[in-house]
């Protein structure tokens, strides 16, 4: 089910980057042109959601904060775990 997530996020990014009119793409500095245009497009959209939706963007800054620190948790427990895999497998052989 992950793989499939996965897949779906990757084919989203991809079509994100697409350029609109495929015929005006004519060289590869036409493509790293519009490739900009795009990431420049979207940062400046972002900001301005922020600028109107202050409580949304807020909102989302403590959920990513929130996320990092239960992920922070989690590879702490896992690399304790894989410690004491390690150190039980040295002391056997």
């Amino acid at each position: 089910m992950g793989f499939i997530f996965k897949s779906i996020f990757w084919i989203g990014i991809v079509c994100l980057f697409l350029p609109r009119d495929p015929a005006a793409i004519k060289t590869p500095k036409a493509i790293a042109k519009i490739s900009t245009t795009t990431v420049l497009d979207a940062a400046a959209a972002g900001a301005s959601f922020c600028r109107t939706q202050p409580e949304i963007c807020e909102s989302a800054v403590k959920t990513g904060a929130a996320g990092r620190d239960i992920l922070a948790v989690a590879a702490r427990s896992l690399s304790g775990v894989m410690s004491d895999r390690a150190e039980k497998n040295t002391t056997t052989n």
